[in-house]
């Protein structure tokens, strides 16, 4: 910390009245309480935020000195969490103070409020004495690092570092500061300098920070044995030390000491159920033990906890439902699996119930798309086919709404089916993107690495072109044979191709023969479920051509029953669309 003379002549040349202020409190008595104290600091650049939305589109607008945030903005989310998120849009200059206020006395609030390293943590009731000092404290510490700040952003690491050390040497010791250097050594991969700098701290001001140092220098150095007593050891003296708790369990894993990593990383979690990356940490060290309750309690902390405020929420069930999906095939028991998928149901039910209204048809949409691929490695792809359509279908004609994370999942058992359509507009979708999360780039670089399946998907497109063409040239027979030849062709290698099956049903139709067993098989394969546009207009001329045919009395046969269970499916969508417009409009 500075020196208090230091402190004191610093704090005189801050121009209070140029201070701008965001209030960010969902209680508006609240937030009109602590405008009054501000005001009575001469601080009178202050904006007022209610909501997490309105704090977003003050920070596109306003450039911020500091942020005073309530932890408990509502029931669904925390300011821990918008902090996090208006940090990762760059809503807030690097300088931005950021003191979080909270009523809520607990560990829980207080070690998820650190997670985020704010610059202060206040707790109700504020008295002004109080307030002006933190304030105070806050904007000296910032306005000292302002420079440092500066240097990262314009990628100047070595600059950053010099102005540390600058610092440290004209003001003594802050813990900031110190963490700062230490973290830029590292990155830069100076690892004798941090361990000197490590070395000569804990010598003068030992701290949390340079003891989970240490221990990531003897792991650097090959002595994981050490770092794991160095953080065994801070544990025990300093037990809510949560960083120290990650950091071991990541080294008891990589020590093959699987079972110490899942109960260091249960403690971690269990102080901070709404920290998401420490829930994925349990939920995969217990995929891997086989540990089906750890696993389930893990995915229902998560869900609870989920952080709704962008789209951070379904990467973060999409990366749970992958380590989910590596236990579920892992059993060999199908009642296991049964009960397992019901699990996973309630604790999707968990997550809808978490989510802003907005929110929940993307989670739809991505449950039917985890039970259709679940289906489709269990041989079930007429089952999968349908998941996949149902769930995809309110966004057919808005396929760029999905987030990638969604498309990302639902590319590869389209591909498998062999739905062209999709596929292309998925592709096309993906193609203009430029950012991806890291589960999206995993499931999009392991499909790319899967050249048979890439390979096949292409020479269907080229096939299906071929075989579309001689049925839209079919003025004459050989055409429409040519067509069918190819489209029977094409179903030997892809058995749920929904415009295969389309264009051999045309082709049947208007080669006028009555092969049943094959027009019994395509029917089935695109009925019952919604399509995209161009292939449900083709399908219900198709269907209408087809039942005005075999509609005569002694037509009874297969053919008939198929379309008529078709009929009554296409019906209970209409009437189920209409109650969801009805409830919409309501």
């Amino acid at each position: 910390m500075l020196k208090k003379n230091d402190q004191s002549n610093l704090s005189q040349f801050i121009e209070w009245t140029k201070l701008k202020v965001l209030i960010v409190d969902d209680q508006k008595s609240a937030s009109t309480l602590l405008k009054s104290l501000l005001g009575n600091l001469n601080i009178h650049l202050i904006n007022i935020a209610n909501t997490y939305e309105e704090a977003i589109r003050y920070c596109m607008s306003n450039h911020y000195q500091l942020l005073l945030i309530d932890f408990h903005l509502d029931h669904a989310l925390n300011g821990s969490e918008l902090a996090t998120l208006l940090r990762k849009k760059k809503l807030l200059a690097p300088d931005c103070g950021i003191i979080m206020i909270s009523g809520d006395h607990s560990i829980e609030v207080i070690l998820t409020t650190m997670t985020i390293e704010p610059d202060c943590f206040i707790t109700k009731p504020i008295t002004m004495a109080g307030l002006a000092k933190k304030i105070t404290q806050v904007c000296v510490d910032c306005a000292q690092r302002q420079s440092i700040y500066q240097a990262m952003a314009c990628h100047d690491i070595p600059q950053a570092i010099q102005l540390c050390k600058q610092l440290l040497r004209q003001n003594g010791h802050n813990h900031k500061i110190e963490a700062l250097l230490l973290d830029l050594l590292i990155e830069q991969g100076d690892w004798e300098q941090a361990k000197r700098f490590t070395q000569l701290l804990h010598s003068q001001n030992p701290t949390h920070k340079i003891t989970i140092t240490e221990a990531q220098i003897a792991h650097h150095d090959g002595n994981i044995a050490q770092a794991i007593a160095i953080l065994e050891q801070l544990i025990v003296s300093a037990p809510l030390c949560v960083e120290a708790y990650d950091r071991l369990s990541n080294y008891q894993q990589e020590n093959k000491q699987y079972y110490d990593a899942l109960e260091t990383a249960e403690r971690a979690l269990k102080f901070t159920p709404s920290v998401s990356h420490r829930a994925l940490q349990v939920a995969q060290l217990a995929a891997d033990l086989g540990k089906t309750d750890h696993l389930i309690e893990s995915g229902k902390t998560l869900a609870t906890h989920l952080p709704i405020i962008d789209v951070n929420w379904i990467i973060c069930f999409a990366e749970f439902t992958a380590i989910f999906e590596q236990h579920f095939f892992a059993q060999t028991s199908s009642k296991i699996q049964r009960q397992l998928l019901q699990q996973l149901k309630a604790i999707h039910q968990r997550a809808y119930n978490r989510l802003l209204p907005k929110q929940q048809p993307f989670l739809t949409t991505f449950g039917h798309i985890t039970l259709g691929r679940f289906s489709l490695a269990q041989q079930q792809s007429l089952k999968a086919k349908r998941r996949l359509m149902v769930g995809l279908s309110s966004y057919f004609y808005t396929i760029t709404k999905l987030p990638s994370v969604i498309l990302a999942e639902a590319l590869p058992p389209l591909i498998v089916l062999g739905e062209t359509q999709i596929i292309a507009e998925i592709d096309n979708v993906l193609k203009l993107r430029d950012r991806f999360d890291g589960h999206s780039q995993n499931r999009l670089y392991a499909l790319r690495q899967n050249t048979p399946l890439i390979n096949g998907v292409q020479a269907l497109v080229r096939e299906l072109a071929l075989a579309n063409e001689d049925l839209n040239n079919g003025m004459q027979t050989r055409h429409t044979q040519n067509a069918l030849l190819r489209y029977d062709d094409i179903l030997i290698r892809y058995p749920y191709c929904s415009e295969a099956h389309l264009g051999r049903l045309q082709c049947l139709y208007q080669l006028n023969r009555l092969d049943e067993d094959n027009i019994k098989q395509s029917i089935q394969a695109v009925s019952i479920m919604p399509l995209p546009e161009k292939l449900e207009l083709w399908r219900a001329s198709l269907f209408e051509q087809l039942a005005t045919r075999y509609a005569h009395p002694q037509q009874k046969n297969t053919v008939t029953s198929q379309l008529q269970r078709h009929q009554k499916y296409q019906l209970l969508a209409s009437m189920l669309t209409e109650n969801v417009d009805e409830h919409t409009a309501a």
